[in-house]
């Protein structure tokens, strides 16, 4: 009978396992999410593996030859122990796989912040610099206060630049 197993792959190659391993015949998910990022001065949406680092294949270890995903590209070990792999429940991945949306992509919710709250700038000209969260401008922005040169000064930056300190 076929379970689901989870495979630790290495840093940043999950698509690449993913594939690889695809190939191979497997039954393979990768969950992943859509994040926002700037890049070369433009703003583009990218796929991010939900898990990073770990994605499921779904195999019989009894009956097929499941070692050869331990010499997949991309692929680091199965997580188990000298016994084998463990098994995850179908009821789980079943679980997870129902918050996905219609395509499969996971839609995740930037957190809320409230006014008064520390935060920390992550990009642009006011990268590193800590701040107080005032308020959202839009839906992609936000009022936050700097203190420069001793006074709160209100500015505006993405959303996506800001993190809880």
């Amino acid at each position: 009978m076929k379970h689901w197993y989870v495979v630790h792959t290495h840093a940043n190659r999950e698509l690449r396992a993913s594939n690889n391993l695809l190939r191979q015949g497997f039954n393979v998910w990768l969950p992943q999410y859509r994040k926002k990022r700037r890049h070369a001065g433009r703003q583009e949406i990218v796929l991010r593996p939900l898990f990073p680092r770990y994605l499921f294949v779904r195999v019989n270890i009894l009956e097929e030859r499941w070692r050869t995903i331990l010499s997949t590209l991309g692929v680091s070990n199965l997580i188990g122990n000298t016994d084998g792999p463990f098994l995850i429940e179908d009821d789980v991945i079943d679980a997870i796989q129902k918050r996905a949306g219609d395509d499969g992509i996971f839609e995740l919710m930037p957190r809320k912040f409230v006014a008064g709250d520390k935060i920390k700038i992550t990009s642009g000209p006011f990268a590193e610099l800590e701040a107080i969260f005032h308020t959202e401008s839009d839906t992609d922005r936000a009022l936050v206060l700097l203190n420069l040169m001793g006074r709160d000064v209100r500015t505006s930056v993405s959303r996506q630049d800001i993190e809880e300190i």
